[in-house]
């Protein structure tokens, strides 16, 4: 008797939990517009108010198939509507120097090189990812000289092979039997010789290649000083605002989600939101994606046997964050009320009088299994502190990777 009525207060508050609610369903039906997925990306209710910010993330899981898609179209269109100064890459210095240059025109180095090591894994084995930048590269020639923008890499280092090639470009030939072969070495070197160098030798390099050595020097002597990933990411912006803070960059960057939420301060937003010393704090928007009824890649043997396609490196998983078991969002029925199957939609969920300025509906988590990580929410915190529009994104495939 006991156990039949746990079960029944159990499915009545799943049931509830997961009904629509008409005061948040009306007021999306206001701020949503739906993109069927075979139409270009375009959003046109984006506003003025939104268009008067200076940084702009958007947040994705790396995995699925519309993210790269996401990325290139909603940096186009603020590019071509407030010129977007510089784009924040989640790859490091070396990784982010090498592929300006290809966007730029360069050869030298094909993409499959420069991705090769980038902490983004599905990016680097994935000929989605490789088109995403070719059409970044064959958009960057039809702009003017005064519309061109800067691609920047701020995570940790992450390919030393990269890092030691840059160093040989930009060091001159005497030193570049110095440069240790072993990562540790060169880690050590840059704390003591490289600091050295570049302190007591400024006149032998150009202006612009000093700061980039000074950049490089910092990011390798710090790898032990400095674990977080997102920490790292805020000092290497930080230090790309000084050297441009004359020209009040607008900025773009395109993350994981977990860097884009903006309450927690320890992630790359939440950073930028506490920071005072840049004027971003009070003129950032997040845009987070969510997923219903799609796929995801995943590693096969990061997987339960049973849910792995059976002897296949990567699979084909199944991915919903309306999953009662693994990730279910409080609130998504909303979502999914105001929109269809087979759609990308953008959610302004921060308009005057919403709901979810003063709730956590729509962003909490249940979940009866772990199999991905969630956040807690903090007490006190609404939806809108951690990203204010949603791209929600229904019936979308993961991500091919290469035949390895």
């Amino acid at each position: 008797m006991k156990t039949r009525i746990l079960l029944t207060i159990a499915s009545t508050i799943i049931f509830l939990t997961s009904c629509a609610s008409g005061k948040y369903v009306n007021y999306l039906k206001d701020h949503t517009e739906v993109v069927q997925m075979t139409d270009s990306l375009q959003f046109n209710s984006l506003d003025n108010d939104f268009y008067s910010n200076k940084l702009f993330l958007v947040g994705e899981v790396h995995e699925v198939a519309t993210s790269p898609r996401i990325d290139f179209a909603m940096f186009t269109q603020l590019h071509d509507k407030i010129n977007i100064d510089t784009y924040l890459a989640e790859m490091d210095l070396a990784q982010g120097y090498y592929l300006q240059k290809y966007i730029e025109g360069s050869d030298e180095l094909t993409l499959k090189e420069i991705l090769n090591k980038w902490s983004v894994g599905i990016g680097s084995i994935s000929q989605q990812y490789r088109n995403k930048w070719k059409q970044m590269r064959a958009y960057y020639t039809t702009l003017s000289d005064d519309k061109k923008f800067e691609l920047i890499g701020i995570d940790r280092v992450n390919d030393f092979g990269l890092v030691r090639k840059l160093l040989k470009e930009k060091l001159p030939q005497k030193y570049h039997e110095e440069i240790p072969v072993d990562t540790d070495a060169l880690i050590a070197w840059s704390k003591n010789t490289l600091n050295i160098m570049l302190t007591s030798e400024q006149s032998e390099f150009k202006s612009e290649d000093l700061k980039l050595l000074k950049d490089v020097q910092f990011n390798l002597s710090n790898l032990s000083e400095i674990r977080s990933r997102d920490k790292f990411m805020h000092e290497n912006f930080k230090r790309y605002y000084a050297k441009h803070q004359e020209n009040n960059p607008t900025v773009y960057g395109n993350f994981g989600f977990a860097h884009t939420l903006q309450a927690y301060k320890y992630t790359f937003a939440g950073r930028m939101k506490t920071d005072t010393t840049m004027p971003y704090h009070k003129k950032m928007i997040s845009m987070n994606a969510l997923y219903v009824d799609s796929r995801l890649t995943v590693e096969s043997n990061h997987l339960p046997m049973f849910m792995q396609d059976k002897g296949k490196k990567f699979t084909r998983f199944k991915y919903s964050q309306d999953n009662r078991l693994f990730m279910y969002i409080q609130g998504i029925a909303d979502y999914k009320k105001v929109t269809e199957s087979n759609t990308i939609s953008l959610m302004k969920l921060n308009a005057k009088g919403s709901p979810y300025l003063n709730s956590t509906r729509g962003t909490k988590v249940k979940k009866l299994i772990t199999i991905w990580d969630a956040y807690d929410i903090i007490e006190g915190t609404s939806t809108t502190d951690y990203a204010q529009y949603i791209f929600f994104v229904r019936n979308a495939d993961w991500i091919q990777p290469d035949e390895l």
